[in-house]
């Protein structure tokens, strides 16, 4: 019976762990994801539809748009950002796709509020966009915002406080 209730808090502090190693093992730290961006600017990005850090696969998925108009899907390593594949269609930019301004803006945003370590963001066609990642804490954050507050954003933030 002495043995049953040791393993409770054994359990318990166990469980604890595994949720900080969680958020450690699926998310990336703000620098590891300006890296990868960096190397995202080097295929051409400059409309993003959708940014994913998988680190079961260890992989960060990039879909956006060249100024040129084709659609790309990238996915790189996450520890060098080292291409692991690239598809490519002719399209049309949408409209809707952050540009680097719009997405360092929400980035922005999403730090201010809390994020420490992303995991994933997404936009629609209706200008929604939807960040997730952890706070210090280890707590899952997620951040909903539309378009527009990044564009009014960005500009007020390059004038005041300066």
């Amino acid at each position: 019976m002495k043995n049953c209730l040791w393993v409770l808090p054994a359990v318990a502090l166990g469980g604890g762990f595994g949720a900080n190693a969680l958020a450690g093992d699926t998310t990336l730290s703000y620098g590891q994801l300006e890296k990868l961006l960096n190397s995202a600017e080097d295929y051409g990005f400059n409309r993003y539809e959708k940014l994913d850090a998988d680190h079961d696969d260890n992989r960060f998925e990039i879909e956006g748009w060249r100024a040129d108009g084709w659609e790309l899907d990238v996915s790189m390593t996450l520890n060098e950002g080292t291409l692991m594949r690239e598809s490519q269609r002719k399209s049309i930019a949408p409209d809707w796709g952050l540009t680097k301004e719009e997405l360092n803006a929400a980035l922005s945003k999403a730090r201010a509020e809390g994020m420490q370590h992303f995991a994933a963001l997404e936009v629609d066609s209706d200008g929604h966009v939807e960040i997730e990642g952890y706070n210090a804490q280890q707590g899952q954050f997620e951040l909903d915002l539309h378009r527009e507050e990044l564009n009014s954003e960005h500009r007020d933030t390059g004038s005041a406080n300066g």
